[in-house]
């Protein structure tokens, strides 16, 4: 997935949960996009990738995630705890 445009919102959420663009790039291109069934996308790092991608991507052990609207615009980032759940 190619990275677009990156709102305000989501770059402050960059900067507060330590996420570089690189990380943001990294998660573009190998993460996972799920719908979220409002017209917008989830990109998360499955389990299998997230070992791969952390180490290199990532100075926290958190995963991170990137919510886009339907655009391909980066409305938020931010970092998971919990699994995402798939309806």
């Amino acid at each position: 997935m190619k990275l677009g445009k990156i709102s305000s919102h989501a770059r402050v959420k960059m900067r507060q949960w330590g996420i570089s663009e690189a990380a943001l790039q990294g998660l573009l291109a190998g993460g996972r996009v799920e719908q979220d069934h409002l017209g917008g996308k989830i990109v998360y790092f499955a389990h299998e990738a997230r070992t791969r991608f952390r180490a290199e991507c990532f100075e926290q052990g958190h995963d991170s995630y990137a919510v886009m609207d339907s655009h391909g615009e980066i409305i938020t980032m931010g970092s998971r705890f919990s699994r995402i759940r798939r309806h």
